[in-house]
């Protein structure tokens, strides 16, 4: 098919509907009672077609909005229905005047912008149809029983015009509906981008639609005729929304939920992979990961006959921290130490937390003076760091111990039990010190 061709089918739609618009119109110069009548039926239709194509749907459909909304457009089209025959002119319900139109309208609105506000709950939660079609029966019900009953406050004196609870009620359903469009905003990452511009488009001329009703003196005014058009379209645009993108193109809405929940499980078992190797309060390895990583760091040092060095860190007198300013303190102070730890090692090193205030590092391809370098850096990077809190300034220092492979007949844990002794004369001889296997680090 030809471009030009192509592109003057995709017209025809757009034309057709035009004519329609234009044609209700000429209605409304002929009887306004005839073109609010046909104005109202398009919109009941396409607010019934919506029920039925979610309700036949919703089986095959793994989202629960598209039946909220056609159970709502439902009950909306019900109350449209009741508003219709009520209309001033039509004399089906004699004795009353034009506040009866007037009112059944306002709770239509209602209905549909909180309808509106509501649904996107269930873009991720399920619905339950025997909850929520009894529930909107009966508040229907309620409403219309409110209406006939004279319990609802006047909307429209004739001679007058519409009353501040009419007007007011159409400010506050504007609002409703603006709330909406933000909240459809927020998560448009649930929605298909046409179904979102659809749904945003509806909402914004069905605010446009009550602001135009705020205006009417009479029933028959043009204020009232440009907001029935602006209603007419957008139910349409709900029906290209919910019925063409939603349910006569499925598979689009299907392949977007399975994406999402592809991207949602691979980001929940990210998580867990993290939770299942790290420690929880630093960010480091943790105890078990630290020592399977060890042990490939050892077996890789082994093979290729490459340097190893460990060093192993402890707080000095973390417990007297603790005791002193507590244990919510006691945390920053592990957190600061980790970050230090994560600041001045390479990305190649492999760091831990070893157990309560103790840490390890490897250092793959690394001799003991180059690490004991490290051990130094980071000894005077600790000791620098200052932790503003409540309970005032706090300071910390750590003892260091390094050890080095060097005997090919050790084993990763007499490795890290080097690091550990070496720690322990640290500590021995006055803390606040870097000591190697060998001895004190700067006589190497």
């Amino acid at each position: 098919m030809n471009k030009p061709f192509e592109t003057l089918l995709k017209g025809v739609p757009l034309v057709f509907k035009a004519a329609i618009l234009f044609g209700l119109f000429l209605t409304s110069l002929y009887s306004y009672i005839l073109f609010h009548s046909l104005a109202e039926i398009f919109s009941i239709v396409i607010g019934c077609s919506i029920f039925i194509l979610a309700w036949n749907s919703r089986r095959r459909l793994d989202n629960d909005y598209l039946l909220f909304l056609g159970i709502a457009y439902l009950f909306v089209s019900g109350l449209d229905l009741i508003h219709t025959l009520a209309y001033k002119g039509m004399g089906v319900f004699p004795g009353y005047d034009t506040n009866l139109p007037t009112q059944l309208w306002i709770v239509a609105r209602y209905v549909q912008a909180l309808s509106m506000l509501i649904f996107p709950a269930f873009l991720r939660r399920k619905l339950n149809v025997y909850v929520v079609f009894p529930g909107y029966a009966v508040a229907t019900s309620l409403l219309l029983w409110a209406i006939f009953a004279g319990v609802l406050p006047a909307c429209f004196v004739e001679g007058v015009g519409l009353t501040l609870f009419k007007r007011v009620s159409e400010y506050v359903i504007s609002l409703i509906l603006l709330v909406s469009t933000v909240v459809l905003f927020r998560k448009r990452e649930a929605f298909d981008p046409k179904v979102l511009n659809w749904l945003i488009a509806s909402l914004a001329l069905t605010i446009g639609a009550e602001l135009a009703f705020t205006f009417y003196v009479s029933v028959y005014g043009l204020s009232n005729l440009i907001g029935h058009f602006f209603k007419i379209v957008a139910f349409y645009f709900v029906y290209k929304a919910i019925t063409e993108m939603g349910l006569e193109k499925p598979h689009q809405l299907l392949f977007r939920t399975l994406k999402q929940s592809e991207t949602a499980l691979r980001n929940a078992l990210e998580e867990v992979e993290r939770l299942a190797f790290t420690d929880h309060l630093t960010g480091l390895y943790n105890h078990r990961h630290l020592f399977h990583l060890a042990d490939s760091e050892f077996q890789r040092a082994r093979r290729y006959q490459l340097s190893l060095s460990v060093i192993m860190l402890d707080i000095d007198e973390f417990k007297r921290v603790n005791d002193t300013y507590g244990h919510a303190i006691g945390d920053q102070v592990l957190q600061g130490v980790a970050e230090c730890c994560r600041k001045e090692l390479r990305g190649v090193d492999v760091i831990g937390r070893y157990g309560g205030d103790e840490f390890v590092a490897m250092l793959p391809e690394t001799g003991l003076p180059a690490a004991c370098q490290v051990a130094e850096r980071l000894r005077e990077s600790i000791a620098e760091r200052v932790l503003d809190t409540k309970a005032g300034r706090v300071t910390v220092t750590v003892s260091l111990g390094v050890a080095v492979l060097d005997d090919k007949h050790l084993t990763p844990e007499t490795l890290l039990d080097r690091a550990d002794k070496a720690l322990y004369v640290a500590k021995q001889n006055g803390r606040n010190r870097v000591w190697s296997q060998f001895g004190a680090c700067p006589d190497i």
